[in-house]
């Protein structure tokens, strides 16, 4: 990108984005799923922001249901992530809505890789009210007012650029958002991670991290997975997003980064291949000082930069390994742990019973 264009984009992702909500419901069932997908849009003009929502058959607005989002990398549409996770038939299993963000029109028509992108290395979208993080919070928050939500229990996924995003919204949200998963996607304002494993160092990350959440800080706990020959985001930019996501929850709790959550693993095992062909993973857990898990560490063995388990649909080769185990069942099993209120001490987990559907 040239650097006139880069400080155009500068200009227009800090202006002020005058936020409207649209929605509309479609009536033809999703590839993926039984349910509905509704569409909608916040913004307007060159800050529009479109969406997609899908709501499972079970919804029936009576009770209040977990919300997750799920943010789509570049080259990527929502429409595409949507059908390449597998989230929505695991939401229709689960009883939980599911919101694809998605890019505005300059985003959209960024050249090459950026296709697509969300502006993750902009200064401009690290930030509470500007930019892409204002967007992605003022869907989050259509949706909790256009369907029953339980805002205790939102939570938020990305896929590459997606996943660098998450690391953005839990500290510029962490008011919204539960706890967050990322795949394939590096720390807060570490963008300069990509190709360049050591980026911004990782005591930095965490204390940016720590200050833009303000008087909103709070414990969000943390899954990363991704590959370990992955080309897009090296695996060591993971490790640090894992990482910067404890040292920061250890500086909302007071003044080290290095505890009273421990840095090192307090277990690692090794999931075997479900089947011949496929790929074996190593996960790490991390528990707070009550022994509640508050952070995971996936890695994929053997494979590069996709979605884990996603569909075998042959549309989706670009974007899903289905070798890899289902990203989505992963994420949803670490994610359903936690409300919001609860992710404190002494147990980031919600009490036994609480956090299932």
């Amino acid at each position: 990108m040239s650097g006139e264009a880069g400080r155009g984009l500068r200009n227009v992702l800090a202006g002020a984005m005058a936020l409207c909500v649209m929605v509309g419901t479609s009536t033809a069932a999703t590839a993926a799923g039984e349910g509905e997908t509704a569409v909608g849009a916040v913004g307007r003009g060159l800050s529009k922001y479109p969406y997609r929502v899908y709501v499972p058959p079970s919804y029936h607005g009576g009770k209040r249901v977990p919300l997750v989002v799920m943010t789509h990398g570049c080259q990527t549409t929502a429409e595409q992530q949507q059908g390449a996770n597998l989230y929505d038939d695991l939401a229709d299993r689960e009883g939980f809505i599911v919101l694809y963000p998605d890019v505005n029109p300059i985003e959209v028509n960024q050249p090459g890789p950026l296709k697509n992108c969300w502006q993750f290395p902009l200064p401009t979208s690290w930030l509470r009210g500007a930019g892409d993080p204002k967007a992605i919070a003022a869907m989050t928050n259509s949706v909790m007012n256009h369907w029953k939500i339980d805002r205790s229990r939102v939570y938020m996924v990305g896929m590459s650029a997606g996943s660098f995003m998450t690391s953005i919204m839990a500290a510029a949200y962490s008011d919204i958002y539960a706890a967050v998963a990322l795949n394939a996607g590096g720390g807060y304002a570490d963008g300069i991670c990509l190709g360049i494993p050591v980026g911004i160092p990782v005591e930095a990350s965490a204390l940016l991290a720590r200050r833009v959440m303000g008087p909103r800080a709070r414990i969000v706990p943390r899954l990363a997975m991704g590959g370990d020959v992955d080309q897009g985001v090296p695996p060591g930019c993971v490790d640090k997003a894992l990482e910067q996501g404890l040292r920061t929850n250890n500086l909302v709790l007071g003044r080290s980064q290095t505890s009273p959550i421990s840095l090192q693993p307090a277990s690692t095992r090794e999931v075997p291949a479900t089947e011949p062909g496929h790929y074996a993973t190593t996960v790490r857990t991390y528990l707070d000082p009550a022994g509640c898990v508050i952070g995971e560490r996936w890695l994929i063995h053997g494979m590069n930069h996709f979605w884990p388990g996603g569909s075998s649909d042959p549309i989706y080769k670009s974007f899903t390994d289905p070798k890899g185990p289902n990203g989505a069942e992963i994420t949803w099993d670490f994610l359903k742990r936690y409300r919001k209120a609860e992710t404190s001490p002494p147990c980031s987990e919600a009490q036994e019973g609480e956090a299932s559907n």
